[in-house]
């Protein structure tokens, strides 16, 4: 969980699929096993010398006739051990306590200028992750190593003459090396073991989950715990050397309902930790249990928006998840890459604004991956190392409202000729985000400035969003019979998550009142230009961006100016037919 936090939401569907596998692999690793322990090395130090030891006979002496030796070969092994639970209604839907290792290795050939990177080719694709011995067996592990160098060198080669082949058919100049050297570094930590008490955690989910057994009108609920230990061994031909522990706790409340029009009303709390006690006592998760219960039966007894075209002012999470959504998730890297057929493969609409102003000159926004606490928060999403063995760098994005830099991998572009630590495997990608702003504006000072937007555009209310959908609820939530939106992104334009808590708040009376079944049109970047006041506070927010995955972001209120939000008819279904039979349990 916790190094993977920083990756993109793209990327973390892909990477989703090697945990999804990871038991089939376990086995078939293990049947390759030799039953015979090293007795005089650790299970770090064993691994950690078969990769060594592989891939420094592969620099010497793997090459094919007329070919080129790799010449850089990195191995990135990860040994996690979890255990999880999950209830419903007060009864355990799963529990498991499973342990595997996985091998990803990297194989470079031709030179740091021009390489088999970056293309996208008729050659085959490389290992990628793969199952690994748990046992601390060395020969079992080198023998794996071997295969999996051996066939991805394989392709790395036929991938090279094929990007060779194209850029001389194409006339296409190398504009920028494919690889950059950097400073390695030797980190040995300490190997963590997983020690959780399965039993009173599998008490504790059962009883959370049997709450929602009071609300009846509730379709779906459900309360999983998972705690997780990974042992990650890196090692690389430039001289890197990492044992990078990590640790992470996990709780989420999830639950669903219906509103009588057929929309579906969904929402979830979660909550983190880097350690067991980091976790907020069984009595808030009981509150926040019964808090999401009762958020989801005012929810759906409230009256539907109506089309609007306004100020919003986005607080608390809403403004967090709109600054992952539309800033956030675009100060990152996107090298260009090419295919066979000479298509771009990759477009980031701020790759070009580095130096100009994209924000007002009030907000900052910085990437520390360090930070573990704020103002007395704990910080969830940090890491050491990324996924290219670099150590994580704490880079100045946003500088006063002007863009300074992007968040980059090994991967040169026309901004950036060094990795700043920040690689998720594909490019760049932000970790724990800080947007702080230097203005004097309380919330109060919010509130008037809204009133005033909405007087200018002969509108009695304007809207306040105070939460959005989490991305993890809707796969978390999947009835039997539901449809996906039509609204999708492009690379052009953002779909920001569903409302949860959206607020007509009256110009005149002051008065509040809460609505349901909007969504946000897609909006481009131009939407920057429209922020219109921003608060004085900052608060960070817990971010979902994927399965298993989350950061904070922490973030001030702040008011757009004009935006149109509109009724959502895509989530429309029919209700059961019948009542929920706790229903008439209950009754009786």
């Amino acid at each position: 969980m916790g190094r993977k936090c920083f990756f993109t939401k793209q990327v973390l569907t892909k990477r989703l699929s090697i945990f999804l596998v990871a038991p089939l692999m376990v086995l078939q690793s293990m049947a390759l096993a030799i039953p015979q322990p090293c007795a005089a090395l650790t299970v770090e130090e064993t691994v950690m010398k078969a990769m060594a030891d592989e891939m420094d006979r592969s620099l010497k002496r793997l090459r094919l006739d007329g070919h080129s030796q790799p010449y850089y070969i990195s191995y990135d092994s990860s040994e996690t051990e979890r255990f999880e639970v999950a209830a419903s209604l007060g009864y355990l839907t799963g529990r498991s306590h499973t342990h595997w290792r996985t091998l990803e290795p990297t194989v470079r050939v031709g030179t740091y200028e021009f390489d088999n990177s970056k293309f996208y080719g008729d050659a085959p694709g490389t290992t990628g992750s793969s199952g690994l011995t748990i046992d601390n067996n060395y020969d079992a592990i080198r023998r794996k190593i071997w295969l999996t160098t051996d066939t991805d060198y394989k392709s790395a080669v036929e991938l090279l003459e094929e990007k060779k082949a194209h850029f001389k058919r194409n006339n296409i100049d190398n504009k920028y090396n494919d690889f950059t050297k950097e400073e390695p570094d030797v980190s040995i930590g300490k190997p963590i073991t997983l020690e959780v008490d399965e039993k009173a955690w599998s008490d504790r989910v059962r009883k959370l989950s049997a709450i929602f057994r009071e609300y009846p009108h509730i379709q779906l609920s459900l309360v999983n715990f998972k705690t997780s230990v990974c042992n990650r061994s890196f090692v690389s031909s430039e001289g890197v050397r990492l044992v990078d522990p990590t640790e992470d706790w996990l709780l989420t409340i999830a639950a669903s309902t219906q509103a009588k029009d057929g929309e579906r009303i969904k929402d979830m709390e979660v909550m983190t930790g880097f350690k067991e006690n980091e976790l907020p006592p069984f009595e808030e998760m009981e509150r926040k249990a019964r808090d999401l219960a009762a958020r989801l039966m005012l929810l759906q007894s409230l009256p539907v928006i109506e089309d609007y075209d306004g100020p919003v002012l986005f607080e608390g999470q809403a403004a967090a998840e709109f600054m992952e959504e539309i800033v956030c998730d675009k100060l990152a890297s996107q090298p260009e890459s090419l295919s066979a057929d000479s298509i771009s493969m990759r477009n980031n609409p701020l790759a070009e604004k580095i130096g100009k102003k994209i924000l007002p000159r009030s907000l900052t926004i910085v990437d520390d991956p360090f930070i573990r606490e704020y103002k007395g928060s704990r910080i969830f999403g940090g890491y050491n190392f990324d996924i290219q063995g670099v150590k994580a760098k704490r880079v100045v994005l946003v500088d006063k409202g002007v863009l300074k830099a992007l968040c980059t991998d090994r991967s040169p572009t026309k901004f950036s000729d060094h990795s700043n630590g920040h690689s998720n495997g594909y490019y760049g990608s932000s970790s724990v985000v800080f947007i702080t702003s230097d203005s004097k504006y309380s919330n109060q000072d919010l509130l008037a400035r809204g009133k005033e937007l909405a007087k200018d555009a002969d509108l009695p209310y304007f809207l306040i969003a105070r939460r959005l959908l989490d991305p993890n609820a809707a796969p978390m939530l999947q009835m039997p019979d539901s449809t996906s939106s039509s609204v999708v992104s492009s690379d052009s334009s953002s779909v920001l998550p569903r409302p949860i808590i959206l607020v007509k708040h009256w110009v005149d009376s002051g008065k509040e009142e809460m609505v349901r079944g909007a969504r946000f049109e897609p909006v481009t970047m131009r939407i920057l230009k429209d922020f219109d006041m921003i608060g004085n506070e900052e608060q960070p927010i817990l971010m979902g961006r994927a399965a298993e995955n989350y950061t904070h972001l922490v973030c001030p209120n702040f008011i757009i100016k004009s935006m149109e939000v509109t009724k959502d008819t895509s989530t429309r279904e029919k209700p059961p037919v019948l009542e929920n039979p706790l229903t008439e349990t209950k009754s009786n």
